[in-house]
C-alpha cells in the first residue's frame, strides 16, 4: 500500500461516488458500515458462524501476516502454477479453479470503488488527509476480511497474498485515476448497494451484512432501459427500467454463494457452492431504497430491505429489514444512518 499512498494524493481530484444523499444505501455508507460489510463479508455463507466475537483473531492475524510478509514462500506452498492460473489470471473456468473471479469483481473493481468512495466521504465531512484515511480504512477491512476467511488455518495462505498484495493494491491504484473513476460512475453507473449490518446483542452475532455493487449500462436506442448487473456474494444479471429521471426499478437473476467447499484442505484452497438467486430493486439516483431477494441460500432464503429515506417517524427515517431464516422463522432489524443496526428477535 506504500506505493498507492505515494501516488494517490497526486492524481485524486474529482468526487464521483459519495454525494451526501440522506436516503437509500448511500445514506448508510460510512467507515463503520464499510468495515462490517466488507470485513465480515464471508459470514454470509451458510457454513460460517455469525458470532463474530468468537473468531480466532489473534492466531488468524498472525497467520495472514506471516503469509503476506513471505509472499514467495506462500506462493510456492500454494503452487506457483496453480496460483497464476487460479488466483491471478482467468485461465481456468471450472468451479474448483475460479478463485480469480471474486478477485476481479470484489477486490479489484468493488474494493477500488470503495476506496474512492471513502475518499469522497472523508472529503464531504471535511476530514483532514482523506486519501490517507481511506487507505487506512480499506487496509483495515481488507486485512480483517482475510483474517475472517483464514479462520483456523495455520499454514501459508495463498489466497491472502493474491487478495492483499495484488488485487487490493491494484484496485487502489486503478480508482486513484480520475478517468477510471469517471468511466465507472458516469458510463456504468457503478454504485455501492451494500447491506444494512445489524447486531444481535443476545449472542453477539452480525446479520444482514455484505458488500454489494451494481452496474447499470445504458442500452443503445432507448432512454428507459439499462442492462443491470449486481455483484458481491451473488451475481445477478437483468434489466433496469427508468420510471423517471431519478427512480429506477431493476430485476435480475443468477447465483449466490451458499457455502464454502474445500478444494484442497491442506493448502486452504476453497471454492463456493452456488445456488439460484433472484431479486427486484428500487433505487433513486443510484442509491438503493428497497430490495427483495429470494434464493436457495441457507441463512436467508428470503430477504427484504428498506433503507433510510423511505419511512419516516417525524424527523427520524430508519432502515428496516426482515428475512426468513433457515428454520423458517422471521428475523427483523432496525438501522439508522450513523450506527450499526440492531436485530429484533
Amino acid at each position: 500500500m506504500v506505493f498507492a499512498l505515494s501516488l494517490a494524493p497526486i492524481i485524486v481530484h474529482g468526487q464521483f461516488f459519495y454525494t451526501g444523499k440522506s436516503y437509500g444505501s448511500e445514506a448508510l455508507f460510512n467507515p463503520v458500515s464499510v468495515v462490517l460489510n466488507n470485513g465480515y463479508d464471508i459470514i454470509q455463507l451458510g457454513n460460517r458462524e455469525r458470532t463474530i466475537f468468537d473468531y480466532p483473531y489473534k492466531d488468524a492475524s498472525a497467520n495472514v501476516w506471516r503469509s503476506v510478509s513471505h509472499p514467495l514462500k506462500t506462493i510456492s506452498a500454494y503452487g506457483t502454477q496453480k496460483f497464476i492460473t487460479s488466483e491471478l489470471f482467468p485461465l481456468k473456468f471450472s468451479i474448483k479453479h475460479v478463485q480469480w473471479w471474486p478477485n476481479y469483481n470484489v477486490h479489484l473493481i468493488g474494493g477500488g470503488m470503495t476506496y474512492r468512495m471513502l475518499i469522497d466521504w472523508y472529503k464531504f465531512y471535511d476530514y483532514p488527509k482523506p486519501v490517507l484515511l481511506s487507505i487506512v480504512t480499506v487496509g483495515a477491512f481488507h486485512f480483517l476480511n482475510e483474517v475472517v476467511e483464514n479462520y483456523y488455518f495455520k499454514d501459508y495462505n495463498g489466497d491472502a497474498v493474491a487478495d492483499l498484495l495484488f488485487f487490493d493494491i491494484a484496485g487502489v491504484l486503478l480508482f486513484s485515476n480520475d478517468r477510471v473513476a469517471r468511466f465507472f460512475r458516469k458510463r456504468l453507473n457503478l454504485s455501492d448497494w451494500s447491506m444494512q449490518p445489524s447486531i444481535r446483542f443476545s449472542d453477539k452475532s452480525l446479520h444482514n451484512n455484505g458488500q454489494y455493487w451494481t452496474i447499470k449500462w445504458d442500452l443503445p436506442k432507448t432512454v428507459k432501459w439499462q442492462l443491470f448487473y449486481t455483484f458481491g456474494m451473488d451475481g445477478l444479471v437483468g434489466l433496469s427500467y427508468k420510471l423517471d429521471p431519478e427512480n429506477t426499478i431493476s430485476m435480475g437473476g443468477g447465483f449466490i454463494g451458499k457455502e464454502l467447499i474445500d478444494v484442497d484442505e491442506e493448502r486452504n484452497i476453497k471454492t463456493v457452492k452456488l445456488v439460484w438467486s433472484t431479486g427486484i430493486f428500487y433505487d433513486r439516483n443510484n442509491s438503493l431504497l428497497a430490495s427483495l431477494k429470494i434464493s436457495g441460500h441457507i441463512d436467508y432464503p428470503v430477504l427484504f430491505n428498506v433503507f433510510p429515506g423511505v419511512l419516516k417517524v417525524g424527523a427520524f427515517s430508519p432502515g428496516l429489514w426482515t428475512a426468513v431464516n433457515k428454520d423458517g422463522g422471521f428475523i427483523f432489524g432496525l438501522t439508522s444512518r450513523w450506527t450499526p443496526g440492531i436485530v429484533i428477535g
